[in-house]
């Protein structure tokens, strides 16, 4: 009889295959002076958010709006930051900011908001909770033109396009912070929820969190999750090693490998080379420093809510179990089944986290 869980992991090993032809990281590590200047600093100022559209729906008003993101870095196709508010309708005696409103970033791929509003947004707004959708830099109109479709061309590229959502974020964050919004909130799927669990992590205030099927940092979905079957180690591997120096593998850091160097003769250098999980094992290095064990729990960890499924070959469910561990007072909830099965069949089930937290929320004390 066959196991579920291959069931279930061969389904999303099949899913990252379909999804593109493209492999990531084509293009090698690319602008490799930026990664050198990270992490960035989380100071930014509050939005200035322009209004561009408004539609009603059934319970909920839809306004499309838009602003200059904070991330200077970005190319000029992502500068202007989009977005969407599904906010509910608003009944007499009420006013717009007694609701709460949750951020919801994109999931790898995610380029519209359709799928955010359909099946999240406006479900919740029904229930009294507004969302705002924000389209992720590199994705849809914010894609640059000489990016083929969703998958990333290099490192940096995806460096920059993870950084910027914090920041913008966190600008949305104190926008609404200044609009009067006190119950405040971020939430996501997959890549989606690390960018959530992320602006939480560095935001000044405290924040309620929803992270769905999200990893403590990119790392263990890149090197060793389903999308490490995506990658062009072909074409990044030589630059990882030559980012790194010839590190000794039994070794660490190339601090520790400078003058042990000609130790290593030429033909452990090349198998080093040569050696796929070594190649692996750089890129997490490398993306370790978007890892949230190297930053603080958000201010207040028990307003997180984190979900994660025990069968997940995308996101490797000890990622998040390491969040929740880390993010001490936490609250973890387990799907069963794997990553394209929960968002596929468990929809339900993060849109509950949100609503769970954010109504909680009014009864925390906000400052």
């Amino acid at each position: 009889m066959i196991e579920v869980k291959k069931i279930w992991n061969g389904l999303d090993h099949l899913v990252s295959q379909l999804a593109s032809p493209t492999l990531f990281f084509s293009g090698g590590l690319g602008d490799v002076d930026f990664l050198r200047r990270l992490p960035l600093s989380p100071d930014v100022g509050p939005a200035r958010v322009s209004i561009t559209g408004e539609d009603k729906g059934s319970g909920f008003v839809r306004r499309q709006a838009e602003f200059l993101s904070p991330a200077g870095f970005l190319p000029e196709e992502s500068r202007k930051a989009r977005i969407e508010m599904i906010l509910p309708s608003v009944p007499a005696g009420k006013v717009a900011t007694d609701f709460p409103v949750f951020i919801h970033f994109a999931a790898t791929g995610d380029e519209t908001m359709f799928p955010r509003r359909l099946l999240i947004a406006e479900p919740l707004a029904r229930k009294g909770i507004a969302s705002i959708i924000l389209e992720n830099p590199y994705y849809g109109n914010r894609r640059p033109a000489s990016q083929k479709d969703f998958v990333i061309p290099t490192v940096s590229d995806q460096f920059k396009m993870n950084q910027a959502t914090i920041l913008e974020g966190l600008s949305l964050l104190s926008w609404l912070d200044g609009l009067g919004y006190q119950n405040t909130g971020v939430t996501g799927i997959s890549m989606g929820g690390s960018m959530a669990a992320s602006v939480a992590a560095v935001c000044p205030r405290p924040v309620s969190v929803a992270a769905c099927i999200a990893p403590v940092g990119p790392g263990p979905a890149f090197a060793y999750g389903a999308l490490s079957n995506r990658v062009d180690w072909e074409a990044l591997a030589p630059e990882l090693f030559e980012y790194f120096g010839e590190t000794d593998s039994t070794t660490g850091s190339p601090e520790s490998s400078v003058g042990a160097r000609s130790m290593v003769s030429e033909g452990q250098v090349n198998q080093e080379r040569s050696n796929p999980a070594a190649a692996k094992r750089k890129l997490y290095r490398l993306m370790a420093v978007a890892d949230l064990r190297n930053y603080q729990a958000p201010r207040a960890p028990e307003r997180a809510i984190l979900v994660g499924a025990n069968q997940d070959a995308y996101v490797p469910f000890r990622s998040v179990q390491a969040l929740h561990q880390h993010w001490v007072g936490s609250n973890l909830r387990v799907l069963s089944g794997g990553h394209v099965s929960a968002v596929l069949l468990n929809g339900h089930h993060f849109r509950q986290a949100i609503q769970d937290v954010a109504l909680a929320g009014s009864a925390w004390p906000q400052s």
